[in-house]
C-alpha cells in the first residue's frame, strides 16, 4: 500500500530552496563588497607615490639653497619626506611591504633618511654639507622607486586575482539568480494546483455540509427525546437537581429541590446563581461537615459537604462540573444516614472508653496505692508481732495510722477511678439552674465540720448567683480546692473564699496564706501526677487539682491559680452565668 505524501513537503522545499539560494546570493555579493572595501583600505600606490614626491621636492628645496635661492626651506621638505616614510613604517603598512618582499628597501631607505636628519643638524659649511646630503639623499629616492615598482607589481597581480574572484562570484549569483527563478515558477505552479484543490474542496465541502445538515436535525430530534427523558428522570429523581451555566446562572430545577432546601416561594426571591445558593443555604445551616479525607476538589472536579439545616435535617451537597464549564447541584436527604452514623460513633466511643477506663484504672492501681499498702501492711505486722508487749496508747497512735493509710487508700481509689472515668470519657455533665452561694457555703460547712475547726470565711454579694452547671461536679470541685487550701497552709491562717460575677461568667476564688508556689512551676501545676517541689512533705498524688480542672472544662468552665512562693495561692474556679447581671467584685 502506497503512503501519500503530505501536501505541504514540496512546497516547503521550493521554499527552503528559494530562501538558499537567495541567501547565498547576498552572502557572495556581501563577501565581493567587503573585498572591495579591504582593498581601498589597504592600497599602497598612494603612500609609496607620495613618498616619492616628498623626495623630489625635497631634493629641489636642496638644489635651490646651494644654487642661493632661498625662497624653498629644505626642513619643511625634510619633514614632509619623515612623515611620509614614517607612514610606510606604521603596522598594517610594514606588514604589507613584508609580505610582498620589500622591507630591506624600506629599512634602507629610513637608514638613509637618518643619516639625512644628522647631517641637517651638524654645523658645517653649506656647501660640504649639501653635497653629503645629496649623497644620502640618491640612494633614498633609488630605494623609494623600487618600493613603487615593486608595490605596483604587487597591486597588479592582487587585482587580477580579485577580478578572477569577482568573476567566479558574479557566476555564481547569476546561477542562483537562476535557481531563484526556478523556485518562484515551481511555487507558481504549486499555488495554481492548491486553487484548483481548494475549489474542488469546497464543492464537496457543500455537499458534506447538506449531509451533515440531515444527519443534526435526526440527532437533533433524537436528543430532544432523550433531554425528555431526562428531564422526567430528574423531575422524579428523590434528590434534588439544580443546574448553572459557566457564568453561575441558573438554568433549570427540578420540584424536589424545593422540598430539600428552604427556598423562598416567591420568584422574585429566590436565588438565580449558584453563588447566592450556596450563602443561602449555609445562612441556614447549623453545621457543616466536609470529607476529612479530601482537602479539595476530587479527581473529577467534584466537592461535597454535609449541612444540617433547621427543621429539615441533614442534606448531602454535590457539586459536580460539566464539561462545558457549567456545574450540576445534587441534594440528597442523608438525615436517617447521620442518625445511623451518630448512633455509632457514641456506641464506639463508649466502647472506647470502658476499654481506656480499665486500662487506665490498672496503671493508676500499679503506680499510686503502693506506698499506702506497705504502710497498712508493716503497721499490721508489728501490731501482730508486739501485741501483748505494747502499750495501749501507743497501739492507739498505731491504729489511728493504719486508718489514717486506709483514708489515704480511699482518697487514691476514687481519685484514680475519677481520672479514669475522665480519660474514657465516663463523665458527663448534665447543667441545670444552680444557686452557686448555697452551693459554696454548704461545702465550706462540710470542710469545716470535716477538719474540726473554722477557718474557712466566706465573702459574697447579697443577691444570689445563679451558674449553669452541674451540681454533683460543682461540689466535687469546690471540695478538692478548699481541702487543698487547708492543707497547704498553717492551721493558724484562714482561707477566704469569695464569689463574684463577669459580664458572663460567675467565679469563686479559693485564697489561702500558704507555702505558695514557684513561678516555673505554674505551667505544670495541672498536669497528672505533677507536685510541686514545695509541698513534697504533704502527702497527695497530684490528681486533684487535675481533675477539677477537667470537670470545670466539661462544663464550658475552668480553674485558673495565681501563687507566690512563701505568700499564698489563689485558685479561681469559673462558670458559666445564667443572667447577664455584672457584679462589682473583680477576681484579679
Amino acid at each position: 500500500m502506497s503512503t501519500r505524501r503530505p501536501a505541504y513537503v514540496l512546497p516547503g522545499l521550493a521554499i527552503l530552496a528559494f530562501a538558499t539560494f537567495l541567501g547565498f546570493a547576498l552572502f557572495r555579493l556581501f563577501l565581493v563588497e567587503q573585498d572591495m572595501r579591504d582593498n581601498v583600505d589597504e592600497n599602497m600606490l598612494w603612500v609609496t607615490a607620495q613618498a616619492q614626491v616628498a623626495s623630489h621636492r625635497f631634493d629641489q628645496a636642496i638644489s635651490r639653497q646651494a644654487l642661493g635661492q632661498g625662497h624653498d626651506d629644505p626642513d619643511l621638505r625634510f619633514d614632509v619626506l619623515f612623515s611620509r616614510l614614517m607612514l610606510m613604517d606604521d603596522g598594517p603598512q610594514r606588514r604589507y611591504l613584508s609580505q610582498a618582499g620589500l622591507e630591506a628597501s624600506l629599512d634602507s631607505a629610513l637608514a638613509h633618511l637618518e643619516a639625512i636628519d644628522t647631517l641637517l643638524t651638524e654645523p658645517r659649511g653649506d656647501s660640504d654639507r649639501i653635497l653629503a646630503i645629496q649623497g644620502e639623499l640618491d640612494p633614498l629616492m633609488t630605494g623609494l622607486n623600487r618600493l613603487a615598482t615593486g608595490v605596483m607589481k604587487e597591486e597588479w597581480e592582487a587585482t587580477g586575482a580579485r577580478l578572477d574572484t569577482y568573476r567566479a562570484s558574479l557566476v555564481q549569483v547569476i546561477a542562483s539568480v537562476v535557481g531563484i527563478l526556478i523556485c518562484g515558477l515551481l511555487l507558481i505552479s504549486l499555488l495554481i494546483h492548491a486553487l484548483r484543490q481548494r475549489r474542488s474542496a469546497q464543492r464537496a465541502l457543500m455537499a458534506a455540509r447538506d449531509h451533515l445538515e440531515d444527519k443534526v436535525a435526526d440527532r437533533t430530534r433524537e436528543l430532544e427525546t432523550e433531554r425528555r427523558r431526562v428531564v422526567t428522570a430528574i423531575d422524579t429523581a428523590p434528590d434534588g437537581f439544580a443546574a448553572f451555566d459557566g457564568a453561575g446562572q441558573l438554568l433549570l430545577t427540578n420540584p424536589k429541590l424545593n422540598e430539600l432546601l428552604p427556598l423562598p416561594t416567591e420568584p422574585a426571591r429566590a436565588p438565580r446563581t449558584l453563588d447566592a445558593l450556596l450563602t443561602l443555604i449555609r445562612r441556614q445551616a447549623r453545621s457543616e461537615e466536609h470529607d476529612p479525607g479530601r482537602s479539595g476538589p476530587g479527581p473529577d472536579g467534584a466537592m461535597q459537604c454535609d449541612l444540617e439545616l433547621a427543621e429539615h435535617g441533614w442534606r448531602q451537597l454535590t457539586i459536580r462540573p460539566t464539561g462545558e464549564g457549567g456545574s450540576i447541584l445534587r441534594v440528597a436527604d442523608i438525615t436517617r444516614y447521620k442518625a445511623a452514623a451518630g448512633a455509632l460513633e457514641r456506641a464506639l466511643q463508649r466502647e472506647r472508653g470502658v476499654s481506656e477506663f480499665y486500662r487506665s484504672f490498672a496503671a493508676m492501681v500499679s503506680h499510686q496505692f503502693r506506698t499506702p499498702l506497705a504502710v497498712i501492711d508493716s503497721g499490721l505486722q508489728r501490731l501482730i508481732r508486739r501485741h501483748d508487749a505494747m502499750e495501749p496508747a501507743r497501739r492507739l497512735a498505731r491504729y489511728h495510722q493504719l486508718r489514717e493509710a486506709v483514708a489515704q487508700m480511699t482518697r487514691l481509689v476514687e481519685s484514680s477511678l475519677t481520672a479514669a472515668r475522665l480519660d474514657g470519657a465516663q463523665v458527663e455533665a448534665r447543667p441545670e439552674r444552680c444557686n452557686l452561694t448555697d452551693l459554696v457555703e454548704q461545702a465550706c460547712r462540710l470542710q469545716n465540720e470535716a477538719q474540726g475547726e473554722s477557718r474557712i470565711r466566706v465573702s459574697a454579694p447579697t443577691s444570689p448567683l445563679f451558674a449553669w452547671c452541674d451540681r454533683s461536679l460543682v461540689e466535687q470541685i469546690l471540695a478538692n480546692l478548699l481541702s487543698n487550701a487547708l492543707k497547704y497552709s498553717p492551721a493558724t491562717e484562714p482561707v477566704d473564699v469569695r464569689l463574684g460575677a463577669t459580664a458572663s461568667r460567675l467565679y469563686c476564688r479559693v485564697e489561702d496564706r500558704g507555702i505558695g508556689i514557684p513561678a516555673d512551676e505554674l505551667p505544670r501545676l495541672f498536669e497528672r501526677f505533677f507536685r510541686s517541689r514545695s509541698a513534697r512533705e504533704v502527702s497527695g498524688i497530684g490528681l486533684g487539682l487535675n481533675i477539677a480542672r477537667h470537670l470545670a472544662r466539661l462544663q464550658n468552665g475552668d480553674v485558673t491559680v495565681s501563687s507566690e512562693e512563701g505568700e499564698g495561692t489563689i485558685f479561681t474556679l469559673w462558670l458559666p452565668a445564667t443572667t447577664g447581671r455584672i457584679q462589682d467584685v473583680d477576681p484579679h
